[in-house]
């Protein structure tokens, strides 16, 4: 693979999603975006020409059937594909957290981006390229109170992508963690100016994606100049 043609963008109606999406399109990628504001992603369709469709990730059958409409829009497999979309319900103590909350974090955190980084894998592997990029946090880096659920399941995509990164290297595919830091989006409830742009953000990973042929970034990790969580 040479230069990107088509990308596959989960979590783009809004945050960093919405701002890789726009990037890639900028760039002459051709993006199929899914997310879960119908209304959002309409706008987002109009203002890059990007094709897309709303998907609930923490359905399996609908993270597959987001993948099999991909390669139907593009004709076949996707030559990117960023795993994005995730959420956090909400600061609370690990003894006072759900099961369902668990369950749900799982299946939209960790378990979605498996089933599309397998997916895609499976035929970025007969291709002989292609590029898995899994969006992770830093607070998988590092131990911070009342976020233990939402840690844990972005700890273990961390983990689950330097595996695959290690499986799929022999077969020319590429495999890069993302673990930003704090970004002034509205997955936080109040507004951070002095933490990073979605834009700042989405122009680090499409450099990632953009690199030479013969580079590949494991991993990259990048924050605000305010925090000192490290």
């Amino acid at each position: 693979m040479t230069q990107p043609r088509t990308a596959l963008v989960t979590g783009a109606s809004r945050g960093i999603g919405r701002a890789l999406a726009v990037e890639l399109a900028r760039r002459g990628v051709a993006v199929f975006a899914s997310g879960r504001d119908a209304a959002l992603l309409d706008q987002l369709k109009a203002e890059t020409g990007c094709a897309g469709a709303v998907h609930d990730l923490a359905d399996p059958a609908q993270v597959l059937a987001l993948y099999a409409r991909a390669k139907a829009a593009f004709g076949g497999p996707p030559e990117v594909v960023v795993n994005n979309a995730g959420f956090n319900s909400g600061k609370v103590p690990a003894i006072e957290a759900t099961l369902e909350d668990f369950d749900l974090q799982f299946a939209v955190n960790l378990r979605a981006p498996f089933l599309l980084s397998r997916e895609a894998g499976r035929d970025m592997v007969l291709r002989g390229s292609g590029h898995i990029v899994n969006v992770v946090s830093t607070t998988a880096l590092y131990a911070n109170e009342t976020v233990a659920v939402y840690s844990a399941m972005k700890a273990g995509l961390a983990l689950f992508t330097k595996i695959l990164a290690k499986e799929l290297r022999s077969r020319n595919v590429k495999v890069t963690a993302v673990f930003p830091g704090g970004v002034d989006s509205d997955f936080r409830a109040a507004s951070r100016p002095d933490y990073m742009l979605p834009e700042s953000v989405a122009r680090v990973v499409a450099d990632a994606i953009f690199a030479p042929e013969d580079v590949v970034m494991h991993e990259l990790v990048f924050r605000p100049m305010v925090e000192s969580n490290f």
